[in-house]
C-alpha cells in the first residue's frame, strides 16, 4: 500500500477504541505495511500529531516486545544523528 492509500483507508475506517485500532494495525502489518505506514494510519485515523501517533502505535498489541524494542532503538539512533547535525 502506498502512503496515500494508507491515509485514505485511515480516513474511512472507524476505530473508536484501542482494541479495534490494534486489530486494524495488526491487519495492516500482516499485509506488509511498515511501522511508519502504521503510524501514518494512526495519525490520520485518530486525528493526532505524528509524535502522539508514534507513541500510540508502539502501545498497541500489534507489535511484540522485541519488535517494539527494535523500533525504539531505531528511533533513538535517528534522533541522536539529527541532534549531532545541529
Amino acid at each position: 500500500m502506498t502512503l496515500e492509500e494508507i491515509k485514505k483507508e485511515a480516513a474511512r475506517c472507524k476505530c473508536d477504541d484501542i482494541p479495534s485500532l490494534s486489530s486494524k494495525i495488526t491487519a495492516l502489518k500482516n499485509k506488509g505495511v511498515t511501522f511508519l505506514g502504521c503510524v501514518a494510519f494512526v495519525q490520520v485515523n485518530q486525528q493526532i500529531t505524528l509524535k502522539e501517533a508514534q507513541k500510540l502505535t508502539l502501545q498497541l498489541e500489534a507489535y511484540t516486545k522485541d519488535e517494539k524494542r527494535k523500533i525504539e532503538e531505531g528511533i533513538d539512533v535517528m534522533l541522536s544523528e539529527l541532534n549531532e547535525e545541529e
